[in-house]
């Protein structure tokens, strides 16, 4: 008695079979497969192939191809003896054609090679213990890696984010902060770089300071009203213009000393 009529399932270099055994059994190709385990079948092993009575067809997952410029994390990557290995990562590097192994996953799925400029660079973070070139990195660790370059972070390596020089003139200004001794310095005047363990840092200002700063002019007799709001960056220098005939008192809170400015004059 005929049951089914099953065709054969053509193999190309971009199509492959991903098989599941439904009961302990030996395939066409003298390997023993296991009740449950799961395979791939590709153009290497042959061209065409026609399903066992004791395997199923689980579908026909496509090759997966990475360009010189591309690279991926593959989770949960298969051994030598098509085994899973759990909790495990490994890194693929373009260019390169592979088919994803029954299991395995992409975490993030493909991505680009980070291209830094001049003015660029990487901060990075290690998220386990290895070791990078000459140094052993440990889990918290931070460090950069600056431009001109390519880079492709390993697997026990985080990009937190890409960073830029920043560029401020003579009369402009960043505060800084040291994430770890938690001291908040200002930089003006020169171009400059975050360090590994540095930060940008917000300075946040009383309502009436921010509508004394945020007046076209620059003056407390302005009302809300007549003056034109600007948004203020908080990490900038707080920079005010003194008009003429005026004066500004600066308080400085570490050496708890105050002073006068007369205008016409820039005060930071």
């Amino acid at each position: 008695e005929v049951l089914e009529k099953i065709l054969s399932y053509t193999l190309t270099d971009k199509k492959a079979l991903h098989m599941r055994a439904l009961r302990t059994f030996t395939d066409a190709y003298g390997i023993e497969r296991k009740a449950g385990s799961e395979w791939l079948i590709t153009r290497k092993q042959t061209q065409t192939h026609i399903p066992d009575v004791n395997e199923e067809v689980c579908g026909q997952p496509m090759i997966t191809l990475l360009t010189n410029r591309q690279y991926c994390v593959v989770l949960d990557p298969c051994d030598a003896h098509g085994r899973p290995q759990l909790g495990k990562k490994l890194l693929r590097v373009g260019a390169a054609a592979f088919f994803l192994q029954p299991g395995e996953t992409l975490e993030n799925g493909i991505q680009n090679v980070f291209v830094l400029a001049e003015d660029q660079a990487l901060l990075l973070q290690a998220k386990e213990k290895f070791v990078d070139g000459k140094e052993t990195r440990t889990p918290g660790d931070r460090w950069m890696v600056y431009g001109p370059a390519d880079y492709v972070p390993s697997v026990e390596v985080q990009v937190v984010e890409v960073r830029k020089n920043i560029p401020l003139d003579e009369n402009e200004g960043i505060y800084v902060r040291d994430v770890r001794k938690g001291q908040v310095r200002s930089v003006i005047g020169s171009t400059y770089m975050l360090n590994p363990n540095e930060e940008l840092w917000k300075k946040e200002l009383t309502p009436l300071v921010e509508e004394l700063l945020s007046s076209e002019m620059g003056s407390a007799l302005e009302t809300a009203s007549t003056s034109k709001k600007t948004s203020r960056d908080p990490t900038r220098v707080v920079a005010f213009r003194a008009p003429h005939n005026s004066a500004v008192q600066i308080y400085d809170y570490k050496k708890q000393e105050a002073r006068v400015c007369f205008g016409p004059d820039l005060v930071m």
